[in-house]
């Protein structure tokens, strides 16, 4: 069967009289209202039919449109008997019936989307669906992550945008609008958790003393105030905010967190189980976390306002065991301790920034709650590692410029 979409007349057309599907015409004119038609209906010809032009798939479609006061609408054409038509009715809506939903992969494509209306979903039906879609497949501890490559050769490259599931990587500068905008998409942060370069000329442990960039003395600052300027540029009005940092450097990042507009709210401390051996007198068992918003913003912000998705029990201490292998990034946090801030400040499928990607543990925290992340990472890599500890961790394989790349196989 040869099918071409023509366009016609809504006047010449006919809703097939013994129709058992009852559809909601508002809603499917919502949609058309929004993105056009983008399936053609089916009109039987019925040369041999008791009633021509009628319609057998799409009624409700051809109803939607009349109601928008469309004048045409487009549609295929078969030309075939009543008895064939009814069998052409029936299997178009039972066929539907007879399919289901994978509700881990709903979840993933309306959290990707940036608008539900005319979709037929809500967001009620999303908070819905992502309760009951469970907790994402997890295929290793979420604080594993693998090695950088020492090769020096990276599949990461400066300026792309890697698609991890419905998350973006960035890999270029957090300071680079252009590449921001890109990995947004068009949309906003609804939360942001960073873990900024300290400023502490930091070299790891590893054979090849892996150093973090920009993270000594002015460039550390600069970056840090651009970068602070970003989340702002990139966030909604009153968007949480949670900047890990030095205690030595905490004046400084007190300083341009306000310099950007931001409101300093407190600063939350977690502590671990170990301590970090180091020049000090105390040898350091702590780290601190900023805590914020970013201008703007209706109502009370935080706890008792409307976007404060945590109990009233929530303290400043946060106890987490130090990830035991993190020769891959010198200052890495454990999952945990991230998903437990962001819980509190991120709408269910919101989208969590984080303009330093680092070994991605942003990213392995907000897959893990249900939620999206955008990360920038300046350093291949660390993009290389970013990519590879997301596949190893749920399975899915990245993609850039709609490409998949296997990053275990490196």
């Amino acid at each position: 069967m040869n099918l071409e979409v023509r366009e016609f007349p809504i006047s010449e057309l006919h809703t097939y009289r013994r129709n058992p599907r009852r559809g909601d015409v508002d809603a499917i004119a919502s949609s058309l209202r929004k993105r056009g038609q983008y399936r053609p209906i089916v009109v039987n010809i019925g040369t041999n039919a008791s009633k021509r032009m009628e319609i057998l798939a799409g009624n409700h479609t051809y109803l939607a449109a009349k109601q928008l006061g469309w004048k045409t609408i487009q549609a295929t054409t078969v030309d075939v008997d009543d008895d064939q038509a009814a069998q052409i009715v029936l299997a178009d809506n039972r066929l539907a019936d007879l399919g289901g939903y994978d509700e881990a992969d709903l979840a993933v494509i309306l959290q990707s989307v940036s608008d539900l209306e005319g979709t037929g979903y809500s967001e009620d039906d999303l908070k819905t669906i992502l309760a009951s879609a469970g907790k994402p497949s997890i295929l290793n501890d979420p604080d594993d992550a693998p090695d950088v490559p020492d090769d020096g050769k990276t599949f990461t490259k400066e300026g792309q945008i890697w698609e991890l599931g419905d998350s973006v990587l960035a890999v270029g500068s957090c300071t680079d609008d252009a590449l921001v905008d890109k990995a947004f998409g068009g949309g906003q942060a609804d939360c942001v958790w960073t873990d900024p370069p300290y400023g502490v000329a930091y070299e790891g442990k590893t054979k090849d003393k892996l150093t973090i960039q920009n993270d000594s003395g002015v460039d550390f600052q600069e970056v840090v105030a651009d970068a602070f300027l970003q989340i702002v540029r990139c966030s909604k009005p009153g968007t949480p905010a949670y900047v890990a940092h030095s205690d030595t450097a905490r004046p400084f990042f007190q300083e341009a967190f306000e310099a950007a507009g931001c409101m300093f709210r407190e600063n939350l401390v977690w502590v671990k189980n170990t301590i970090v051996l180091g020049h000090s007198d105390y040898q350091w068992k702590h780290e601190p976390i900023l805590y914020g918003f970013t201008p703007g913003g209706a109502g009370r912000l935080g706890r008792g306002g409307d976007h404060w998705y945590g109990d009233n029990k929530q303290a400043t201490v946060f106890e987490f065991d130090k990830p035991s292998r993190n020769a891959e990034h010198p200052t890495m946090k454990p999952v945990g301790l991230i998903e437990a801030m962001i819980s509190n400040s991120c709408p269910p499928g919101g989208t969590v920034f984080d303009p330093f990607g680092g070994s991605g543990s942003t990213l392995i925290a907000a897959y893990d709650l249900k939620m999206r992340a955008v990360l920038c990472e300046l350093d291949p890599r660390y993009g290389d590692v970013i990519c590879r500890r997301f596949q190893e961790h749920t399975g899915i394989i990245p993609r850039c410029d709609g490409k998949e790349h296997d990053f275990t196989t490196e």
